[in-house]
């Protein structure tokens, strides 16, 4: 069932565990929110986390329809957010505190999601900006070309 919410149609439904495994006990943005918000405005959703992570002292977050709260501070939510990287390309790359990388190698935030998992997604995503519904995805690696 949490992978059906996180990516509408995961890959196998009749054996998860790979993926469920890859997303349990990690600190995410839900891939539905990346790809049909976040991934079009990522240089202002950059600035948001950053101000987040700056300016507010946090040590729980409260994730949105998952177990709460849980032990979480700035590291583990920039670690979260940067599936925005890839979005972002070079203009925005930062080199991580080391906090930040043991974090993201310890396994507490993901920044990865399984590309068949994203099948369903992806394609919901190019069907709603066909329509004009959503906007393109903005691609960093695009604008640096």
């Amino acid at each position: 069932m949490v992978l059906q919410i996180l990516f509408l149609g995961p890959s196998n439904l009749l054996e998860p565990n790979a993926s469920f495994a890859q997303m349990s006990q990690k600190l995410i943005v839900s891939p539905i929110v990346k790809t049909l918000v976040f991934s079009k405005f990522p240089d202002k959703v950059r600035d948001w986390i950053d101000r987040i992570a700056r300016d507010w002292r946090f040590k729980r977050i409260i994730p949105a329809h998952f177990a709460a709260p849980i032990n979480a501070g700035r590291s583990d939510f920039l670690a979260a957010f940067a599936v925005l990287d890839e979005l972002l390309g070079e203009r925005y790359f930062t080199w991580p505190s080391l906090s930040l990388l043991f974090t993201s190698l310890m396994g507490k935030a993901a920044n990865y999601f399984p590309p068949d998992d994203m099948k369903t997604l992806s394609s919901l995503d190019q069907f709603l900006v066909s329509l004009g519904a959503v906007k393109k995805t903005v691609s960093g690696r695009k604008r640096a070309a």
